[in-house]
């Protein structure tokens, strides 16, 4: 009898397993579809970058700091992440950012071969209340999307080599395969008490 309750519980541990990663992948941003800031939302009066970037090439981006921002003397850090076609991201890194006026700010980063877009957020330092630190976006990150891009299972962009056309993948997605494993472990280790 304890051995059903426990295989019970196996199961449904490894049922919830599945549906968080399931939710994970799901949630992942639409493929091709730049993930933008609010404005009003942020330290800055106006944000213009890259649209879609490409291999090898810059992505550019211009901050406007707002009123209240720069009256404040507020200060930012830019960090930006590239990730390729096979799912690997770089390490976040600060960018370099200039300015002549300390209103607007621009900056440029180098893309590699074969990625898939750039991750950018901004870190805003407030000295006017303690040197207090707030993220946009609060949570993970702003995306622009590149002109040849994998995700998930399938290639997009306008850039995409005639090779890629059509291509499908039968690869398990990341979080689901480590879930399926961990599920299998648990369910092996069971078996053999």
């Amino acid at each position: 009898m304890g051995d059903g309750i426990m295989k019970s519980k196996i199961a449904i541990l490894c049922s919830l397993i599945l549906l968080v990663s399931s939710n994970a992948t799901a949630a992942d941003a639409e493929g091709g579809v730049n993930i933008e800031p609010n404005i009003e939302d942020t330290i800055f009066s106006s944000i213009t970058h890259t649209e879609t970037t490409t291999d090898l090439q810059t992505w550019d981006i211009t901050m406007t700091l707002n009123q209240e921002a720069l009256a404040n003397n507020t200060t930012f850090e830019l960090i930006t992440q590239i990730c390729n076609n096979e799912g690997v991201c770089l390490a976040p890194q600060d960018a370099e950012v200039t300015t002549e006026d300390n209103e607007t700010f621009t900056s440029s980063v180098m893309t590699i071969e074969d990625h898939s877009y750039v991750n950018w957020r901004i870190t805003a330092t407030y000295p006017s209340d303690n040197d207090t630190q707030e993220k946009f976006p609060s949570t993970g990150f702003y995306k622009t999307w590149s002109d040849c891009y994998y995700h998930q299972g399938e290639w997009g962009g306008d850039n995409c080599p005639d090779a890629n056309d059509g291509e499908s993948s039968d690869e398990v997605p990341f979080v689901g395969f480590y879930a399926t494993i961990a599920c299998l472990i648990a369910a092996a280790f069971i078996r053999f008490e």
